[in-house]
């Protein structure tokens, strides 16, 4: 995005501290805008973002949508556009460890993609995040589809050399690569959707879009086309909102202590 573009939307943050929080989905980050000082807001075609302040900390919440190609198209842009110091990862995963249960809280202490790492988590955050907010360091596993079954999930899990604890996202290992272009500390945290053990209501894989995203619409046509999908997927909302309000008091644990 130009600066002319970005004047429109308003001044950028004149202190190069602020701290990006992302995620894929703007449910995931709704418990966060609703915490902090909104000062204005922007939208656009790659990230939609609230800029503004969570307990004294300069932030901008931004969701970029899901998949990898939207992941990357949109940290991109708000890394570009935003004098960024340092980046949280935030969302939703599946467990792929058998252990972790609903809500479980973890901090990334290695991410996978492809079966290779990719660049690794700040471990100045990563010691704070155990100590402070209590998240249990994890590998994370990138896919490029939606695991939707245990078998899936079980599958993934038996891939990883020396087992440990695992969950499994779409996103992660995009926002860490991009945070890794500018130099930039990263942490990610999520909680746990579904468990090892559980499917997901529907296969998402079925109701993506060309950018890889799932499509809202196709969601919701699908649920009026076989009503027996809406209380799963109205318990899927619960969920998500769940790990979103745990998510937020993390974030704000982890802000208060300052630079790790």
């Amino acid at each position: 995005m130009s600066r002319a573009n970005l004047a429109a939307l308003g001044s950028e943050p004149s202190t190069s501290g602020t701290v990006a929080i992302v995620a894929a989905l703007r449910r995931e980050i709704a418990s966060l805008e609703a915490s902090m000082t909104i000062s204005r807001r922007c939208s656009t075609g790659s990230f939609r973002a609230s800029v503004g302040r969570l307990d004294g900390t300069e932030v901008i919440v931004a969701c970029t949508g899901d998949g990898r190609e939207n992941a990357a198209r949109g940290a991109r842009a708000l890394l570009g556009s935003y004098p960024v110091g340092r980046l949280i990862v935030v969302g939703v995963a599946g467990g792929l460890s058998p252990s972790l249960r609903l809500g479980s809280l973890l901090v990334a202490r290695e991410v996978m993609e492809d079966g290779r790492p990719v660049p690794a988590p700040d471990a100045g955050w990563l010691q704070r995040a155990r100590r402070d907010t209590g998240a249990t360091p994890a590998i994370f596993v990138s896919t490029r589809n939606v695991l939707c079954t245990p078998h899936d999930k079980a599958d993934a899990y038996s891939s990883l050399a020396g087992g440990g604890v695992a969950a499994v996202d779409l996103e992660t290992a995009t926002y860490a690569r991009a945070a890794s272009l500018r130099g930039l500390p990263y942490i990610a945290l999520r909680a746990i959707s579904d468990t090892a053990e559980e499917s997901l209501p529907l296969d998402f894989n079925t109701l993506r879009d060309r950018t890889g995203a799932v499509n809202s619409r196709r969601v919701a046509l699908r649920a009026l086309t076989r009503p027996r999908l809406i209380p799963p997927l109205w318990d899927w909302r619960r969920r998500v909102s769940f790990c979103s309000e745990k998510l937020a008091r993390a974030v704000q644990t982890l802000l208060s202590g300052g630079t790790p």
